[in-house]
């Protein structure tokens, strides 16, 4: 196949140097840019001239990309404005932010369309699933390849440069989105990952007048789960790039963004070993059925008896109201129609929630402490207050996450579209309602994982702990006790 090759944004190399007040019929390709990437708004009647609106945003542009902030169209602004770069904005209505909103989910799905006809045989798809890779060991998030026909959260596919969801024309390497919460592109699934395949040659590594697919889709992938582009030079979401070159590491700027949206704290799915905090021995268990597979702790044996799959079906969080900071908790009686309220910090599991997705993108939320799904009334005389119920298996225990910031979120119920809300006065007792749409803190949540450097593991069926003995006698065999509050039933879970 013959090279492809393009002059980025080739109608602003022609135009001429300009000071704020000057004006020139070339102009309107630099305005068209400064809209186009998120640092000024619709062009105006004055689109020839570089009046104080487009001074401001030239201002804003060279600050972003760390040339002399000076106002004016000079060589160095011409210079990185005609760079190859993302198709995704720089700034969001003219604010510089890093970061933009976080996935509820921490276990997505993507899929692949078309390749390109640049590389042999399919190694593109590869390059991608290396780019996604690379986040998952970042931050406690899975990526499961599964196929377009599986309702992927994410699709990867290489475009014509017209693309008609986002333009890639005039240099433009690739484009993506958002997350549902906060997208430019659509708030529906799937997201996209789209590589410009009409304009730029695709190659794997360093090639001259080429564009490595791994380099260009951990960029993307950036922007897919929440990052906004980076001002710092040499960082994955810088908004340029040059041919001919890789980045394929994430940088300090690029882990400090993506650790504020997803905490490293909660636990990846992997391979663990699990030693008793209180004497250091691994959790093992024997071989056979004369020993009735009983679990105990042993020295380290450095082999796979010592080696446990972790798989998260969910996750435990506290859920505090941001307006106020008080915690979602429940009434455990059916005197208080077993009501949900919110409440200072209690530090037990009626303020622990598990969220369980259900796999229609929506949530269950069940209370640690007695396993009682939310749920709301659905009529005023009700005041449509949320409740704990036994399972009912329908869309009133289902609940919509959207995010609202780093682990804020807004939570919306599947049956009616109403939101999570809460009063404000211990009149009303501070209960859980839903509301329509308020668009303020009273509808938003901040999750937080319940956890410490240290884990204790209870088990779901009798809210027993994880503990062992500690002599040969006993055999160390692991058991599980009510809670004793010590060392014996702390874990240390450590990444194999």
């Amino acid at each position: 196949m013959p090279e492809k090759t393009i002059e980025p944004f080739a109608a602003i190399r022609s135009v001429p140097s300009l000071s704020k007040g000057e004006e020139a019929p070339e102009f309107q390709a630099v305005q068209d840019f400064l809209h186009r990437f998120g640092y000024m708004g619709a062009r105006t009647a004055s689109d020839n001239r570089l009046d104080d609106a487009a001074a401001e945003a030239l201002a804003s542009f060279q600050q972003q990309h760390g040339l002399p902030v000076t106002g004016a169209f000079d060589n160095r602004t011409r210079g990185e404005m005609t760079k190859h770069r993302c198709g995704m904005p720089d700034l969001a209505p003219g604010v510089a932010f890093s970061i933009r909103c976080s996935w509820p989910n921490p276990n997505l799905t993507f899929a692949f369309e078309d390749g390109t006809n640049d590389i042999v045989g399919a190694a593109e798809f590869q390059a991608v699933r290396n780019a996604f890779g690379t986040w998952a060991a970042a931050v406690p998030l899975t990526f499961t390849e599964v196929t377009t026909a599986q309702n992927p959260d994410i699709v990867i596919d290489w475009r014509p440069a017209n693309d008609p969801d986002h333009s890639m024309v005039g240099g433009v390497l690739a484009h993506a989105d958002f997350p549902p919460a906060c997208g430019i592109i659509t708030n529906t699934l799937p997201k996209p990952v789209h590589f410009d395949d009409s304009e730029h040659q695709w190659v794997i590594g360093s090639v001259v007048n080429g564009f490595d697919v791994e380099t260009i889709a951990l960029h993307e992938i950036g922007h897919i789960l929440g990052l906004q582009h980076s001002n710092v030079s040499g960082s994955v979401m810088f908004p340029t790039v040059s041919s001919n070159s890789t980045k394929r590491a994430l940088t300090a700027d690029d882990l400090s963004g993506i650790r504020e949206l997803y905490p490293t704290s909660v636990l990846a799915n992997g391979t663990y070993t699990i030693r008793q905090k209180s004497n250091g021995r691994f959790l093992d268990a024997h071989e056979i059925a004369a020993n009735d597979f009983r679990l105990v702790t042993r020295p380290a044996q450095n082999n796979d008896t010592q080696r446990w799959e972790v798989a998260s079906v969910g996750a435990v969080y506290m859920i505090r109201q941001k307006s106020n900071g008080r915690f979602l908790d429940a009434h455990d009686s059916t005197a208080n129609d077993f009501r949900l309220v919110t409440r200072p910090a209690q530090n037990n599991d009626t303020q622990r929630w598990v969220l369980l997705p259900v796999g229609d993108g929506s949530f269950t939320m069940r209370q640690l402490s007695n396993l009682r799904f939310a749920d709301a009334h659905e009529i005023a005389d009700q005041d449509f207050g949320l409740v704990t119920r036994t399972a009912q298996n329908n869309d009133t225990q289902r609940w919509l996450l959207a995010s609202a910031g780093a682990n804020t979120f807004t939570v919306r119920q599947k049956s009616n579209g109403r939101f999570m809300d809460a009063h404000e006065t211990a009149d009303n007792d501070f209960a859980v309602v839903t509301r329509p749409a308020q668009n303020n803190d009273t509808q938003r949540w901040v999750l937080l994982p319940a956890g410490e450097g240290s884990f204790t593991i209870q088990q779901l069926s009798n809210r027993r702990f994880v503990d062992a003995h500690e002599s040969s006698a006993n055999d160390f065999s692991v058991v599980t006790r009510t809670a004793q509050n010590n060392d014996t039933q702390h874990w240390l879970i450590d990444k194999v």
